[in-house]
């Protein structure tokens, strides 16, 4: 089902079954998400969504989505992309990344509240034409901030337009939705849960 408000399109939809009808032949200006990392954060997300929600599981082979979503990002995307992902599976990002099209211009760390404890992630940036330049003052400053902050922080380093779409396949609560309100471009999302998605959707009515 789709929703709009105002400039912005969201999806409550499985990302197996493609966003074509959001996006509409649209093609994002910035790309950023934060997938489910490996097979045991799929299932953990299809059980929290048959608790929250009601809707069966479904139990999809990790291989299979990360190349459907890879193909998917890819297919909408205009130039850069920014992929949060575990660093266990760092290899595998860059393989799959690299396999659709894109060039991998390298990752950095940063790091996400787990209860009381920070635990790290890597930031994939990937493009199809620009050369993006990580600094080591950039992937110092990754390190220091969370959520909202962070995202919007890498808005800034890589120079994102204030206008134009950008595009979170697996939006979940919202934080690429508010950063893109607060920099005035669209915002197109897809969150498979509906309850995740309602938080997301507040965002943009604000």
């Amino acid at each position: 089902m789709i929703t709009e408000i105002k400039n912005h399109r969201v999806q409550n939809g499985n990302i197996m079954n493609g966003i074509d009808n959001l996006m509409l032949d649209k093609k994002a200006d910035f790309i950023y998400s934060d997938p489910p990392w490996g097979q045991g954060n799929l299932r953990y997300w299809q059980t929290i969504n048959l608790k929250m929600n009601n809707v069966a599981k479904q139990d999809i082979d990790y291989s299979k989505f990360l190349s459907n979503f890879f193909n998917i990002i890819y297919k909408y995307s205009l130039d850069k992309c920014v992929i949060e992902y575990g660093c266990k599976w760092n290899e595998d990002i860059i393989e799959m990344a690299t396999k659709v099209g894109f060039k991998h211009n390298g990752s950095t760390v940063c790091y996400y509240k787990a209860g009381s404890v920070d635990r790290p992630c890597d930031l994939h940036f990937l493009s199809k034409k620009t050369n993006i330049e990580l600094t080591e003052d950039f992937k110092n400053n990754c390190k220091e901030k969370q959520d909202l902050p962070l995202v919007e922080y890498i808005f800034n380093y890589l120079n994102i337009p204030n206008d134009g779409i950008c595009l979170d396949p697996m939006c979940g609560m919202g934080f690429t939705a508010q950063a893109s309100i607060n920099r005035g471009m669209s915002f197109y999302g897809n969150e498979l849960n509906k309850k995740r998605l309602e938080k997301t959707i507040l965002r943009l009515k604000k």
